[in-house]
């Protein structure tokens, strides 16, 4: 018998494993590399978030601020949506999936953001750069009939045109000084009362009530702060 028959040759096996190799390349480029950048397209598809860029320039007259959204992402954006405590915001698109909203007092910025894919990111941003607090008066005094006081804020700055006092018949009575290094004015004090008046430049006011009296040859002065805001009050008693 030829043995050639029975055994393969080294040319039969060869073959052989050219054809194995051929088919697994066949199996590799054919059905397994496509089957798993499907799938990967397909999770990309799926879980793919939109990135948002939010940005809040400093404000130029303490009143409003302009928040800046730029949207990062490669799917159509379903909707934004911007809200500030819960109160929404109007957005205005610029173009180039950048959008623009007015904020008109301090709170927290929030900013959603939801593809057409479903999937959505949120953004938060506390706002405080805007002047929504009154002046304060601090520091008064009364002194032989003239009273002095400050008038500070720390955000927007006192409006010194805006300082003014009425007195117990309600003639308005300007500063007799007004030192705008130090804030500090002087009135001359109406004993049954003077109402002083003072505003930062955003248009917060704060009012105060002073009276005064004698105890024995001292002067003493009565101040009621008032605070536009809340309403709240503060009630003194200053001895010169």
């Amino acid at each position: 018998m030829d043995q050639s028959s029975v055994f393969p040759t080294r040319a039969d096996l060869e073959k052989y494993r050219k054809k194995n190799n051929d088919g697994f390349l066949h199996v590799l480029l054919f059905y397994i590399l496509p089957f798993i950048i499907f799938n990967l397209i397909v999770f990309f598809c799926v879980t793919a978030s939109p990135e948002i860029s939010l940005e809040v320039p400093d404000t130029e007259d303490y009143l409003t601020a302009q928040a800046i959204i730029t949207v990062e992402t490669r799917f159509p954006v379903k909707s934004i949506t911007a809200d500030l405590d819960g109160e929404e915001l109007t957005l205005n698109s610029t173009g180039n999936r950048t959008y623009t909203t007015t904020i008109t007092k301090n709170g927290v910025l929030e900013v959603t953001i939801t593809n057409l894919n479903g999937m959505a990111t949120a953004q938060f941003e506390h706002i405080d750069i805007l002047d929504d607090n009154p002046p304060s008066i601090e520091n008064a005094y009364v002194e032989n009939g003239i009273v002095t006081l400050t008038i500070s804020d720390s955000q927007s700055g006192v409006n010194f045109e805006s300082v003014y006092a009425l007195d117990s018949s309600d003639q308005e009575i300007s500063p007799l000084t007004a030192d705008q290094e130090t804030n500090t004015f002087s009135f001359t004090m109406d004993p049954d009362g003077l109402h002083v008046h003072a505003q930062d430049r955003a248009g917060n006011e704060v009012q105060g009530t002073f009276t005064s009296h004698l105890e024995g040859d001292e002067e003493t002065l009565d101040s009621d702060i008032e605070e536009e805001d809340d309403g709240s009050t503060d009630d003194n008693t200053v001895s010169d």
